[in-house]
């Protein structure tokens, strides 16, 4: 398969498939079709196949439609909107909590696995910072309400949720990032001290980045390098990630001693 040139839209979805790869690799979220979203987006090839493997993500999908429609944009795979998710930016803070809240009970999926009083419990600590973000559901969405329905661990949250690392080592298949890990201190919740992580970077001779360079910010998910961000995503991330783990610092002990 051969590059071809695209438009706004198409880049959005091979944003997106960047980030729901290993996911679907692992066969936690998505359609079986984790060796074709691969090819598309490691090859940069458009067919609309593509489209119709991301809407069948149970959690993420809705999502984009929620942050596409409150926001008042058509198609929910533009750029903006799946970097509103992955990453954080100002369509992120369109959606208000009311907007929020219906998400939860009304789409299709989540309602049937997630309790009306689980979801009232977590929107109410924290109204304002509780956004679409896919690490906000991560941390306080314990349910993995993708295909396996069962509760998140410390270690499956450090994993599922997108993190970074700054690139100390360039190796054939794999880099090592300066990483800050989630860790539990003192009955909370916090990244901790900088450590060394290896993380995918490809398979076989086919990734999702290119040229990548010492120093370089990369997002991780599942163990699996999505893409290089600057300066201005990276503060994002960041944001939402402490806004996420201030709402889950509110019922730590039930997640700990539950």
């Amino acid at each position: 398969m051969s590059p071809v040139q695209f438009d706004n839209s198409i880049k959005g979805l091979f944003q997106c498939g960047r980030y729901a790869f290993m996911p679907n690799f692992y066969a936690y979220c998505g359609p079986d079709k984790n060796k074709q979203l691969f090819e598309y987006v490691s090859a940069g090839h458009y067919e609309p196949g593509l489209n119709y493997i991301l809407s069948e993500f149970e959690v993420m999908y809705p999502y984009l439609k929620l942050i596409a429609r409150t926001n008042k944009i058509k198609d929910e795979f533009s750029p903006d909107v799946v970097a509103a998710y992955w990453l954080g930016n100002d369509l992120t803070e369109g959606v208000d909590i009311k907007n929020l809240y219906r998400h939860f009970t009304e789409d299709k999926n989540l309602k049937l696995k997630i309790k009306k009083s689980t979801i009232e419990k977590v929107l109410g600590f924290n109204p304002q910072n509780s956004k679409p973000h896919h690490n906000f559901h991560v941390m306080n969405i314990w349910l993995r309400a993708g295909k396996l329905n069962i509760k998140h661990s410390l270690k499956s949250i450090d994993e599922c949720r997108i993190s970074w690392g700054k690139i100390k080592k360039i190796k054939k298949n794999s880099i090592i990032v300066e990483y800050k890990p989630l860790i539990i201190e003192a009955d909370k919740l916090k990244l901790g001290e900088i450590i060394d992580r290896e993380v995918l970077t490809q398979f076989g001779d086919k990734s999702f980045v290119k040229n990548l360079k010492i120093g370089d910010i990369v997002t991780i998910h599942w163990g699996w390098v999505c893409e290089k961000i600057n300066n201005s995503q990276l503060k994002n991330l960041q944001k939402y990630t402490l806004e996420s783990l201030a709402i889950f610092n509110c019922q730590v002990k039930e997640f700990l001693y539950a």
